[in-house]
Order: C-alpha cells, then structure tokens, then sequence
C-alpha cells in the first residue's frame, strides 16, 4: 500500500514537472515569436533602425574608420562601444537584425534571469510590460542592457552579494550615466546590513563606491588618452540639450503656451524637441525638484521607510520626471523595477500603452520621422504624451509614499532564497 502511494507520489510528480517544462516551452516559443515580428514589423518598419545605424558608424568608425580607434561617440559614455560593436558580429550587410538579435538575447537573458532568482510569474510580467510599452524600443536601442544591470543588482545585494552589486552598478554607469544614481541607495543597503551584523562598514561601504566611479573614471581616463579632450563631449551633449518633446519639462512648456508663452517645435541632438521664452525657467525648476525628490528617496531610504527595489524605482522615477530628456526607450530602464515593486498594475500599463502610441505611432502618423525640419506636434501627440506624464507623476507618488509603517529591509538568509547567486561572498 506504503510502495503505491510512493509511486503514484512519483507519477504525479512526473507529470507536474512535465507540465511545466511544456509550459515553459510554450511561453519561450511565444516569445521568440514576438521578437520575431519586432524586428520585422519594428526594426525594418519605417524608421525603426535610425538608432542601430547610428551604432554601427560608431564601431565601423572606431575599428576600421579614417580615425580608427580614435573615434568616440559623441553622446554615449566610452564604453558603450562595447554595445555598438555587436552590430558588426557577425560583419554581414542586415546589420540592423544582428543587433536586434542580440538585444533579442538580452531581453530573453532576462527572462530567465526573472525566473532564476524572481519568480515565474514576475518574468512573464516582465516580458509583457516590455513587449507592450517598449515596442519600438526594445530591439532598437541598447537601454534593455544598463536596466537588466539594475535590477540585478537588486538581487545580488538582497543576497548580500554587494561586490557583485557594485560591479553591476559600475557597468551600468559606464554604459548609461542613469545608474548613478542607485549608488546611494546601494551603499546605504550595505551599511545597514553591515552594521545590523555588528562588522565595520566604511572601508567596505567605501570601496564599492571607489570601485563604481573607478570604472566610470578609468573608461574616461582611456578615452581622454585616445581621443583628447573631446572625450568629454557626452557631458557637454547632456548638459546643453533642450527640452525633448517627450519630457515633462516640455509638457509645461506646452501647457504654458496656452497662456501665450510661445513652445517651438526644434529637431537638433539627434531628438525633437521643444523650446520657448519659458524653458529656462522649467529646466532649472526640473533641476532643483530632481535634486530635492533624490534627496527625499534617500533619506526615506535611510530610515526604513522603502525596501530596497522600491527606492531603486522611486530615484529612476524622480530623475526621469525631472529630466530634460525622456525619449521612449527611457521607460525600459523602469519597468524590470516595475515588476520587482508594483506587480501588474493599471497605472503602469496605462504609461506603456501611451508610450507605444506615442513611439512609433503618433510619430510615424505625424509625418516626424524623415523631416528635414520639425513639423509642429499634432494636439493629439502632445496630449498623449501629457496624459502619460500626468500618470507617471501619479505612479511615482504612489511609489514615493507607500504608506506610514516601516519596511522590513532585513531580507532572508541567502541559503534560503530560491536562485541565491552562487559566487562567493566578497
């Protein structure tokens, strides 16, 4: 009777596991599927490779240009030639579908990322808010890469593994400067867990910083070597940019043209933007609001009112509203965040919706694309992007104030944690 039961225990156990593995090979078919038709529909629709292009002149440039090995991206961190350079591999004339693929393989890394130390349920999530509010974006530009970073840092340091979450830190910021802003946030998780077991904290809270901005300064250093001064030329591109189109700043611009204060439709640093008498003004207001919004996600950080994934998604949150640019590849570097803290959530399926309505339909519908200059945005364009900045601005309240009680910060031994990250402690 005991051996029956033993084996029918064993029998259903087959079949569950079966089942899954069915399953799991039904939603990565659908997936592939998916990709599939983003690099057809989306990368070899109109204009969907503007950015790719951009990227292989880069490589082709720096590798075997006229300048070769001397030519640095104007706008990008050094190290994103690391990036650029998988659209040349392998060296074939569709460079466009090589580098889709491999930002293909990067999102489906972190699929299976999600699954390995997440849940299911959250990378079928992640998949879904990707594929929905980053359409246009996903295959097209490298933004998956620097945001995957982040959120595994999340995991690295909530297994108490900060080396490999200040390593992961460190590249992201060397590919994309955003990340610099989770350094804070990272260093106060270390400090606490450290001090919560009574060990020294501010040899080790300080290496991971040097090593971050180790990284950031030797890629810097190298580059100013190569290329001279012009190295630099990405903190000039940033600082000296207008409102783009998309930001919130350019939504009060807009809105300020109501009131007579005129908003001018500009086409320059490779976005569309908006410019006017009042964008002076709003971009030092941004300036001061994004200072005072990171401040407010650190402190509350600091006494335990957000773990650690929601204060990762209040700082992007903070430092995307008040930015001067948001293009709508910028939505990637949130929604992996998303799904750690929020789960499925309408607020945040709505932002997805209107960005994919505004990037690539109302830009392609608008005649934006292949202009050679700015044609006015339609009513239609700038209230959708509006609507999906209201939103946003209502979604990170919601994140920025949880509610009274503390967060429980301390997480779980990492021997418990299913997917704990098997490098050694640092």
């Amino acid at each position: 009777m005991l051996g029956g039961e033993v084996l029918s225990h064993r029998l259903s156990l087959r079949g569950s596991l079966r089942g899954h593995l069915k399953q799991a090979n039904v939603d990565l078919a659908l997936l592939c599927v998916c990709l599939l038709g983003l690099i057809i529909f989306a990368i070899h629709g109109p204009y969907g490779d503007g950015d790719i292009r951009v990227y292989h002149k880069y490589a082709v440039e720096f590798w075997a240009g006229k300048h070769a090995f001397h030519y640095l991206p104007i706008e990008y961190p050094p190290l994103s030639l690391v990036i650029f350079t998988l659209a040349v591999l392998p060296p074939i004339h569709d460079y466009s579908t090589v580098f889709a693929i491999w930002m293909g393989a990067a999102f489906l890394a972190g699929y299976f990322a999600f699954i390995r130390f997440s849940s299911r349920h959250n990378a079928s999530l992640y998949a879904v808010y990707m594929l929905l509010g980053a359409t246009a974006a996903l295959l097209g530009r490298y933004d998956i890469v620097p945001a995957l970073l982040s959120v595994g840092a999340i995991w690295a340091a909530t297994r108490r593994r900060f080396g490999i979450a200040y390593l992961l830190i460190a590249i992201g910021v060397s590919l994309k400067f955003y990340p610099l802003v989770l350094l804070p946030i990272l260093m106060i998780e270390h400090r606490r867990f450290l001090v919560t077991h009574d060990h020294p904290w501010k040899k080790p809270v300080a290496v991971g910083a040097l090593l971050t901005a180790g990284l950031l300064v030797a890629s810097f250093g190298v580059a100013v070597l190569i290329t001279g001064w012009d190295a630099l030329n990405p903190f000039y591109y940033a600082a000296t940019r207008p409102l783009q189109v998309e930001s919130f700043g350019a939504t009060l611009l807009w809105f300020g043209s109501a009131f007579g204060f005129p908003a001018i439709t500009e086409h320059g640093w490779h976005s569309y933007n908006l410019v006017g008498p009042l964008d002076g003004g709003i971009m030092s207001l941004l300036s001061f609001t994004g200072v005072a919004g990171l401040g407010w996600v650190y402190w509350r950080f600091w006494i335990g009112r957000f773990d650690l994934a929601r204060a990762f998604l209040a700082a992007v949150c903070v430092m995307l509203l008040t930015s001067k640019v948001f293009s709508p590849q910028y939505l990637i570097w949130l929604l992996p965040l998303v799904v750690e803290v929020e789960g499925i959530d309408i607020l945040w399926l709505l932002i997805c919706v209107c960005t994919t309505l505004i990037y690539p339909v109302e830009y392609v519908n608008d005649h934006i694309f292949g202009t050679v200059g700015p044609l006015p945005y339609s009513n239609t364009m700038l209230g959708t992007i509006a609507v999906r900045n209201l939103v946003l601005i209502a979604a990170t309240l919601r994140v920025l104030l949880p509610g009274r009680s503390p967060i429980r910060t301390e997480a779980p031994e990492p021997a418990l944690q299913e997917g704990s990250l098997s490098i050694p402690g640092d």
